[in-house]
């Protein structure tokens, strides 16, 4: 493999991906359900957090593709060579936070209230087989996504936007302004009554989640970007019998050349940039729009734990607009939650594969790597089927579940990142500056000391 870093083209359109993938494994969770159901309650004092956890996200996720900008090789590679024992945790860690059926089981939930089906868990549990399809019989995984999640965002968001305009006034958007800050009404950052697992689970879930952020890596591998570019990495069921494709895409360290670094500064500046437009300022928009919906269909809900506060809204809409605008707004919900699980397993069973094979040198030589993708993405949807028919099938409570992971997830791959990215593993002129130095560890404290707060006040020990 060749030690020159290619030349980076110019910024197009062509270059949005790697960020809209990114954000759309979030729109299901964070964005449709856990953030506009904690306004609809507490109101937009809260939405500060969101805007917190998805700038968090932006350069964590960001930096995790430097290793893979310098080298070729997935940010999971370069972990694996700071310590042997770092694949068994994102093994471990990345199942623990995924196998819940959450995001799924709130798609299917509706769907069932959508078309009067008395048994959520049927309908969830089709979606899950219909899901593991998909991705088997769908040839590049990466490539067939990244269209399908465009075209979603592309046709749902501007009609979220129409709702959400038809909807604002002066007073809206003042309540949005404030709530930026932290400036709730009675209350400043935190209400008295909210509870902290599920603020920090929303945290968590603004844009992606835990280690589904550091996937930015994998993907700027498939888009054959920087070091990449010598590389086949997507995964294919078309290739279970290529023996060729038993090891993990590692790349090399390119020479310190002037033409490399320039090349790796103009790589990395496209990155920064698709992912500024993509994942962060998209992202950003559709919580805000989703959450004004709520806001000014339902606050301050006070009904039941659960999905209640959707059907409240879809219910409003209809009122106000007609029975269509609620359809399409059911519609769009459960089109995110079934896109966001799509790309949450796509992702999940790319990480674990990988891990799996740096953690083990028999899986590693044994094993093509397509193989024990496709076969730890059928265990996961088993895992999921089995949690649903064994009755743990209630959506919030199983995000919050979920997202609790994904936080302590989001403080120990930011240590990580900050790690690798010092290390010898990246050339010295190539390392981040010390404002980006600085946020990765801004996230690391943040969700570290989010977690132990939260962990204290679920067992009801007072600072």
């Amino acid at each position: 493999m060749s030690k020159t870093i290619p030349k980076a083209p110019k910024l197009t359109l062509a270059f949005i991906g790697p960020g809209i993938v990114l954000i759309a494994m979030g729109l299901g969770s964070g964005e449709f359900i856990l953030w506009p159901y904690l306004v609809a309650q507490f109101g937009f004092g809260v939405i500060w957090g969101a805007l917190v956890g998805i700038t968090a996200q932006y350069f964590v996720s960001n930096e995790s593709g430097r290793y893979t900008l310098t080298s070729g090789g997935s940010v999971y590679s370069g972990f694996a060579k700071l310590n042997r024992f770092i694949p068994a945790w994102f093994i471990i860690s990345t199942f623990a936070s995924f196998a819940w059926p959450g995001i799924i089981g709130a798609g299917g939930t509706i769907f069932a209230h959508l078309f009067g089906i008395n048994h959520a868990r049927i309908t969830t549990i089709v979606m899950l087989i219909l899901i593991g399809l998909l991705l088997t019989f769908s040839g590049k995984v990466y490539s067939n996504l990244k269209n399908m999640q465009k075209f979603f965002i592309v046709v749902s968001v501007p009609i979220l936007f129409i709702i959400a305009i038809a909807l604002v006034d002066l007073d809206s958007i003042l309540v949005i302004t404030k709530g930026l800050v932290g400036i709730g009404e009675g209350y400043f950052l935190f209400p008295d009554d909210i509870p902290l697992m599920a603020f920090l689970g929303a945290v968590a879930y603004s844009g992606a989640a835990g280690n589904l952020i550091l996937s930015h890596s994998f993907y700027l591998q498939d888009e054959g970007r920087g070091m990449a570019k010598y590389l086949d990495t997507q995964m294919d069921s078309k290739n279970l019998s290529q023996k060729d494709r038993k090891v993990v895409p590692e790349g090399q360290k390119p020479e310190e050349t002037e033409s490399n670094i320039g090349n790796f500064k103009k790589w990395f500046r496209i990155s920064a940039l698709e992912q500024l437009f993509s994942f962060w300022f998209l992202g950003l928009v559709t919580i805000l729009l989703l959450t004004l919906i709520a806001y000014k269909l339902t606050y301050p809900y006070i009904g039941e734990e659960g999905l209640g506060f959707i059907y409240l809204q879809e219910s409003a809409l209809n009122t106000m607009f007609g029975p269509v605008v609620g359809l399409f707004f059911l519609i769009t919900g459960i089109t995110f939650l079934f896109t966001t699980q799509l790309g949450v397993f796509e992702t999940t069973s790319r990480i674990m594969t990988e891990n799996l094979q740096l953690a083990s040198k028999k899986i590693l030589h044994k094993y093509n790597r397509d193989s024990i993708y496709f076969f730890v993405l059928w265990v996961q949807i088993f895992a999921a089927i089995a949690i649903t028919m064994f009755g743990l099938d209630q959506p919030i409570q199983l995000l919050i579940i979920q997202t609790f992971f994904s936080a302590l997830s989001m403080f120990v791959l930011s240590g990580l990142i900050f790690w690798l990215n010092n290390s010898k593993l990246i050339p010295e002129s190539m390392r981040p500056g010390f404002f980006r130095q600085l946020m990765v560890i801004a996230s690391t404290i943040f969700f570290g000391a989010f977690v132990v707060f939260t962990l204290l006040d679920t067992f009801g020990i007072k600072l």
